[in-house]
């Protein structure tokens, strides 16, 4: 399958790479040495790019054995596989106990439909479990000053997915978007972080203010 110029191997059942992606490889912030974790890798499109972005490691997690083999092959076909730990995994599962990352990625399936198969299973969620996994699970993975990015579409049901990140801790912000025509729509890069307490976004107002209390 092609994809932002290169080409990725997709096996039956795994998610092909797609427009949704994108505009999150597009625009997560990557440091080099940075350690990322990519949920739901599919055929790894997104830790590649991390890879290639001058990530020190990438942990590709997925619950399909054949999105396994793919991103396998994938991070060696484009010379990361040295970078690029690939593991069979339900969101976390597979992370040693004291693993975390600079960043966290990931394309979720978010279609509120049951789901009968691993096919099925790349983009449908009835109750959006794999949602509320990820980012119970992200607070104790994300290092400090850490980030979150996730795809999300316009058909989405964005302000629950929102209230399930809020109720864990992160606070959202929209970084980039693309607008596919067929079929129409629209998907959208989001950047998660945690939120400062109040006393400390209190502080941050006060220190921009002048001594008459005008902002400046």
């Amino acid at each position: 399958m092609p994809f932002l110029g290169r080409e990725f191997i997709v096996y039956k059942d795994v998610f092909w790479p797609m427009a949704d992606s994108i505009p999150l490889i597009e625009k997560m912030q990557i440091r080099t040495g940075d350690h990322v974790v990519d949920v739901c890798t599919g055929s790894g499109v997104i830790a590649v790019h991390a890879a290639l972005k001058g990530a020190g490691k990438v942990v590709a997690l997925d619950i399909n054995p054949n999105a396994i083999k793919a991103a396998r092959e994938n991070a060696q076909k484009y010379g990361v596989s040295d970078k690029v730990d690939v593991r069979l995994s339900d969101v976390y599962s597979a992370l040693e106990e004291k693993e975390t990352f600079d960043i966290i990625t990931g394309n979720l399936p978010f279609y509120k439909h049951q789901a009968n198969d691993l096919a099925e299973k790349t983009t449908w969620d009835q109750d959006l479990n794999v949602h509320k996994g990820f980012f119970r699970g992200a607070e104790s993975r994300l290092r400090k000053n850490g980030k979150v990015y996730l795809v999300q579409s316009n058909l989405g049901p964005l302000e629950q997915i929102f209230e399930i990140a809020r109720q864990s801790g992160f606070q959202e912000r929209c970084v980039g978007e693309i607008t596919t025509q067929n079929p129409p729509r629209t998907f959208y890069a989001f950047e998660f972080t945690r939120k400062k307490p109040i006393l400390t976004r209190f502080y941050e107002l006060a220190s921009h203010q002048s001594p008459e209390g005008e902002m400046r």
